[in-house]
């Protein structure tokens, strides 16, 4: 079988490269925002490290200006050591004492620009020197600009833009002083040429290098937001399915699930004191004769109903109104006493009685009415007080439904 392939277009496939990697380096101005503020801290300790090693190594260079340009070594000191140095020591020592202060009020690009100017002073310097000394050792001393654009490119790693200007900078420096010291002796004139290929290829490689640098770093960030946002929508749908788990679907109340996790949680232990709570069984009189006269649509919206007026009549404290299953609701109020809990449950059950809604086939109203029982905590339970606080409870109801209905029974 023969596999048919065509020729890959050079053309075609280059630009393709360049747009995605441009294309990754594009964020929106919001997102910009966050990759700033994200990476500021990191890039501006970086920037503290790096120009305290750079300074050291700067000065250091002395010893190439003693041997190169000799004629001028008193220039390159008061440049390096007495100029340089100390506004370089001097911004330094602000950033690491006015440290929160300065990521707190000042702009990213203000870091990134500050290094820049410091990578072009350092340029400048030696561009100085070389303009004023009448060595022999131009030629080689102009190779003193390669380890700049590696410091400023590679290590200091300024952001693209400002290390491209830093970068051409350091080019025209190179090329100013050929076009204009082409007064001096130049035993070396035939690396000159070669020496400044050099340093135009060292700044293309380098740029390449930090604009691949800064695009994993925008990348990294890309995907660290995905994974967050992954992260947070997962956990809302956790939130949403723990909630979901914990709701009537019908009534929109606390199931019993959630009712049973509640009245564990607000239980004192078994000698406790000065504690008080109270529970209440709720059912709804004749339930079953409404669904047979209106139909079970209409038993679902008399459902409704009823919850959302419980939910509304409920003490304005702390506490949980839950559907106990079929047309039974249950309370549980933390904090009530006896007369507390008999003055809520009656005030639930005028609520509901004032909906008035139609009960043809109800014995005791000709509307909906509701009948409530309520006990209260008991210190001697044990570890059996929750199911003795329910069995009293539903005793209460029982009793009210042996009453006559539409009334509460402590």
């Amino acid at each position: 079988m023969l596999i048919r392939t065509q020729p890959i277009d050079i053309q075609v496939a280059w630009r393709r490269l360049l747009a995605q990697q441009i294309g990754g380096m594009r964020l929106s101005p919001t997102q910009i925002e966050r990759f700033n503020a994200a990476s500021a801290p990191d890039r501006f300790r970086h920037f503290l490290i790096s120009g305290v090693s750079a300074l050291v190594l700067f000065n250091l260079f002395l010893v190439s200006d003693w041997y190169m340009v000799r004629d001028v070594f008193d220039l390159a000191v008061t440049v390096r050591l007495y100029m340089l140095t100390p506004a370089v020591l001097l911004l330094l020592l602000t950033g690491y004492v006015l440290w929160d202060w300065w990521l707190a009020h000042t702009p990213p690009w203000l870091t990134e620009a500050l290094g820049m100017v410091g990578t072009m002073a350092v340029s400048a310097s030696l561009g100085v020197v070389m303009l004023e000394t009448h060595s022999e050792q131009l030629s080689m001393y102009r190779g003193g600009l390669v380890p700049i654009l590696v410091f400023g490119n590679l290590v200091q790693r300024l952001r693209f833009r400002f290390a491209l200007a830093s970068t051409l900078f350091n080019v025209g420096v190179c090329v100013f002083t050929m076009i204009v010291r082409q007064d001096l002796p130049r035993p070396y004139e035939v690396i000159e040429v070669p020496l400044a290929l050099l340093l135009m290829l060292v700044a293309l490689y380098t740029l390449i290098c930090n604009f691949n640098l800064e695009l994993d770093e925008r990348q990294r960030f890309l995907q660290t937001e995905r994974a967050q946002a992954l992260r947070s929508e997962l956990e809302q749908s956790h939130r949403s399915l723990d909630e979901m788990s914990n709701l009537d679907p019908l009534t929109g109340l606390a199931n019993r699930r959630r009712f049973d996790a509640y009245l564990a949680k607000e239980m004192p232990g078994v000698n406790a004191t000065d504690t008080a709570l109270a529970l209440m069984l709720i059912d709804v009189d004749h339930f079953k004769a409404f669904n047979d006269r209106y139909g079970h649509p209409a038993g679902d919206q008399c459902l409704r109903h009823i919850a959302q007026t419980l939910k509304e009549a409920m003490p304005q404290q702390e506490g949980l109104l839950a559907r106990w299953g079929g047309e039974e609701f249950a309370i549980v109020l933390p904090g009530a006493n006896r007369q507390d809990a008999l003055a809520a449950a009656e005030s639930l059950r005028r609520a509901v009685e004032a909906l008035r809604m139609r009960h043809e086939a109800s014995p005791t109203a000709g509307h909906v009415t509701i009948s409530v029982g309520v006990a209260m905590l008991s210190q001697d339970g044990g570890q059996d007080a929750v199911r003795q606080l329910l069995a009293r409870a539903d005793q209460a109801l029982y009793q009210s439904k042996q009453g006559g209905r539409n009334r509460c029974t402590l």
